[in-house]
């Protein structure tokens, strides 16, 4: 009479050997990804922290509210103060100033980018002839007025 063959499952009691290169290579992998997280995390500080000191920077350097803005320090299509001299666009005899070659383009073709509207008494103004400050929501953005005294009557609001 022949033994019955029963299937018998491996003994719990056997270790299992480690394998030490699965070990390098799984905390090698934790390490760089680790690494690169914390290189983005840096990476990411450094880059806020030096644009908020630009952004102060040029919060700093804008001219005080109600003063005039020399015209070439003015982007005169985006109404942004500069603060360096822009591109001249000689256009019927007045000059404007654009940063760009699209600003170029537009002040050369567009009238209705050559004008804005007084915020004080809503006429229309020539950015050219008009009298230019900074807003003082400290944006950089810029105002045209008709006059000084607009900008003056208008700020004390």
């Amino acid at each position: 009479m022949k033994k019955k063959q029963t299937y018998r499952p491996p003994t719990a009691n056997k270790k299992k050997k480690f394998k030490w290169s699965e070990i390098f290579i799984t905390a090698l992998a934790i390490v760089m990804i680790g690494g690169w997280f914390v290189w983005l995390a840096v990476h990411t500080y450094q880059q806020e922290k030096q644009e908020s000191e630009m952004k102060q920077q040029y919060q700093s350097s804008l001219p005080v509210p109600g003063t005039a803005v020399d015209h070439k320090l003015v982007c005169m299509v985006n109404n942004t103060y500069m603060g360096v001299d822009q591109i001249p666009v000689v256009v019927l005899d007045k000059t404007y100033y654009g940063c760009c070659p699209k600003c170029v383009r537009d002040l050369n073709t567009d009238e209705s980018v050559r004008l804005a509207v007084d915020p004080y008494s809503n006429v229309s103004v020539d950015k050219a002839r008009a009298f230019i400050t900074v807003s003082p929501d400290k944006s950089g953005s810029i105002l045209y007025f008709e006059s000084e005294q607009n900008a003056k009557k208008y700020l004390k609001k």
